[in-house]
Order: C-alpha cells, then sequence, then structure tokens
C-alpha cells in the first residue's frame, strides 16, 4: 500500500507524456526520446521501490527469526538459574564438592548464553535501525511492528540484566559453598593426618641393643643399690633415667613381632620390664634369649613400656 501513490502518480505522468507526445504538432525524435527516458525512469524507480521493500521483508525474516532464538535462549538461561537457584548442599564433603563442581558448571554454561543473547539483541537493534533508515514513509502496519519489536528487545535486556544480576549472586554463593567446602576438606586432611600421626606414635616402639658398657655410656642403662662394702657387688642394672633416645630403633608394634639380634653366638637379656612369657622364648633359661626375639602378643608384650631393652652377656 505504500508503494501505490508514488506508483499512481508516475502513471499517471507517463501517460500525459504519452499523450502530449502523440497529439504534438510538429513531432520530433526528441519526443520519443523524452517518453522512453521518462518509461526507463519508472522503471528504475519501480525497481529500486521492490529492492527497499525486498530487503525489509528480509529484515522482518531475520527479525522474526531472531526473536525466537533470543525467547529460546532466555528460557533456557531462567531454567538454568532455577537449578541452581535451588541447589541442595549435602552435608556429605564429597557429595557437597561435586554438586558445587557441577553448579560452577551450569553457571559458565548460563553465562555464555546469556552473552550470546546479548550479541542476538544487538544484532536485532542493528536491523531495526537499518529497516528504519531503508524507510523514510513508513506505512502505519509497518511501523507498529518495528515499535513492538522494539518494545521485544527492550524487554528481553530488562530480563538479562536481572539474569546477570542472579547470576552474579549465585556465583558468590556457590563460592563460598566451594571456600567452606575446601576448608572442611582441609580441616578434615588434617584431622586424618593427625589420626595417622597419633595412630603412627601408638604403633611405635623402640629397642636398644648393646653392651652394658655401650648402653650405659649413652645413659641408656645403669646400676643401683648394693653396698660400698663390696665395691659395686650387689648392684642391679636398670633403665637409666635420661637416655639418649637416638640410640634406640624404632619399630611397629603391630608389624615387628620378630627382633633380630646383633650377635647370634651371643645371649641377650631384658633390661627393662617386658615379660618373655608373651614370646617364644617364654620359659627360657636365666630369662636369657638368642638369635632372635619372637613377640607372640605385641599388646601384652609392650604394655609395660614402649622401651625394650637388651644387654648382651
Amino acid at each position: 500500500m505504500k508503494f501505490a501513490l508514488p506508483l499512481c502518480t508516475l502513471v499517471l505522468l507517463a501517460a500525459c507524456q504519452r499523450d502530449n507526445a502523440t497529439h504534438m504538432p510538429g513531432d520530433t525524435g526528441l519526443a520519443l526520446a523524452t517518453s522512453a527516458q521518462s518509461k526507463d525512469s519508472l522503471i528504475l524507480l519501480k525497481d529500486s521501490l521492490l529492492a527497499t521493500r525486498q530487503r525489509q521483508l528480509s529484515e522482518q525474516s531475520a527479525l522474526l527469526g531472531d526473536a525466537a532464538n533470543s525467547a529460546r535462549l532466555a528460557t533456557e538461561i531462567n531454567t538454568t538459574l532455577s537449578k541452581v537457584r535451588n541447589l541442595q548442599v549435602p552435608k556429605d564433603v564429597e557429595a557437597k564438592e561435586s554438586a558445587v563442581s557441577t553448579a560452577t558448571a551450569e553457571l559458565e554454561t548460563v553465562h555464555a548464553k546469556v552473552d550470546a543473547l546479548v550479541k542476538r539483541l544487538d544484532a536485532s537493534e542493528a536491523r531495526v535501525r537499518r529497516m528504519r533508515r531503508d524507510s523514510t514513509s513508513l506505512a502505519g502496519t509497518m511501523a507498529s511492528q518495528l515499535r513492538d519489536y522494539e518494545q521485544s528487545i527492550a524487554g528481553l535486556r530488562a530480563s538479562v540484566e536481572q539474569q546477570r544480576e542472579e547470576i552474579s549472586l549465585l556465583t558468590q554463593r556457590v563460592d563460598s559453598i566451594a571456600t567452606a567446602n575446601t576448608i572442611l576438606v582441609a580441616r578434615g586432611d588434617s584431622l586424618a593426618a593427625s589420626n595417622r600421626a597419633m595412630a603412627a606414635r601408638e604403633d611405635s616402639v623402640f629397642v636398644a641393643i648393646g653392651t652394658e658398657d655401650e648402653l650405659a655410656a649413652k645413659g641408656i642403662v645403669r646400676r643401683e643399690g648394693g653396698t660400698m662394702w663390696f665395691f659395686g657387688r650387689g648392684k642391679t642394672m636398670v633403665p637409666g633415667r635420661a637416655p639418649d633416645m637416638s640410640a634406640f630403633k624404632v619399630l611397629s608394634k603391630q608389624g615387628d613381632l620378630s627382633v633380630a639380634l646383633p650377635r647370634g653366638d651371643k645371649e641377650y637379656a631384658i633390661v627393662s620390664r617386658h615379660d618373655l612369657a608373651y614370646t617364644e622364648s617364654a620359659g627360657a633359661k636365666a630369662a636369657r634369649i638368642k638369635g632372635t626375639l619372637r613377640i607372640t602378643d605385641p599388646q601384652r608384650f609392650w604394655s609395660p613400656s614402649k622401651y625394650l631393652i637388651l644387654v648382651e652377656r
């Protein structure tokens, strides 16, 4: 409809020119040339108007496609945000870490969709501006459609801004949950390490083996009791009060049930309070051990002390 008036005007103008040319007395080739030029101008104008109309229809079709895709993206964004918004934080540390990872991935995805939606809205606005530039006198229907497009784009932009704000808030929430979970994991690791260290300390036992002189020099054994009249005779060998701890070898109470003695041709006596009844040497003559000390009940054997002292005889 918007092209009807210009086309009618041009058709009447061309008809008048043809009538003038027909009834003009003394017609020459100049009149025919003028008529042909007018016809060519009319054709060019018509082609230009049709091209403009075609371009507008193409832009309008692209706008409709953009609107549909933009609406789809906005719906997808809202759906994903709803999932993150309703994030349930489990008490289990591993489950919580998995939930946080999922929420973080979904927020990254929705952020990319928001960027894509903004670019699509920018493209739609550019199309509307081109359509307005191409049409100096828009028909009422087309002008109304363009206004509708602009309002729709403005509404989607407002929605996108709200979604951006919600993404920011949800990201902060997920980050805070992740931070809290990291702290819990660290505390759990620290507690586990502490428990392992405690278990290791509980399982650790210590053995010192050597001659009396060697052990006495390190403060591991000493003699006490007896009388001065018998030159120290009658004194009993007992564990030292300030032993050199570096002289003890660390063993596992549950794992090391056999203690190899340094010299196979020598016998060794236990100076500490450990009972041979809980070893394979139970009932050994004079409580002496030779070769290897084999422990049969580690819990009872080590209960008097964690420090075993064996003196070579």
